[in-house]
């Protein structure tokens, strides 16, 4: 009786190995359509650049999460209004209509350049080992 099976499960393994290569192809991730932008529209772009900046603002979330400090504790508002003027002093409000199409766009990629440089400070911050007077003490933590 297993004789007759094993003609059976041999095709059926082989059917599934033939078939492996069709079904890993629908499973593949589209290409990100924000990686080229040689034919896109402005809206499109303008799109791009605020999915780059939810990209970074998740990981500075993260990032200060892990360090114990809350989005709405002292250090980080007083960040994030460094942030605001900067981009208000770049882009004040009074000539906003004079910005044009781009002005999403680019105010997302100024504001995630901002995001990234905070993240970069931060990280300096734990990764800084064996400089003491440039070391982060998280909440809790006894210092040496």
């Amino acid at each position: 009786m297993n004789i007759r099976l094993l003609p059976i499960g041999g095709s059926i393994l082989g059917l599934l190995m033939l078939s492996s290569p069709i079904i890993a192809q629908t499973h593949q991730q589209k290409p990100d359509p924000c990686k080229d932008t040689t034919n896109m529209t402005q809206g499109g772009m303008n799109e791009c650049a605020a999915k780059e900046l939810q990209k970074a603002e998740l990981k500075l979330a993260r990032l200060l999460n892990q360090l114990g400090i809350r989005r709405d504790s002292a250090e980080q508002k007083a960040w994030e209004a460094y942030r605001d003027a900067q981009l208000a002093a770049l882009y004040p409000q009074e000539n906003i209509s004079s910005y044009g199409s781009v002005y999403p766009m680019c105010l997302a990629i100024l504001k995630k350049t901002l995001t990234e440089g905070r993240i970069r400070d931060l990280k300096a911050l734990i990764t800084s080992e064996g400089d003491v007077c440039y070391g982060y003490r998280a909440p809790g933590r006894k210092s040496d």
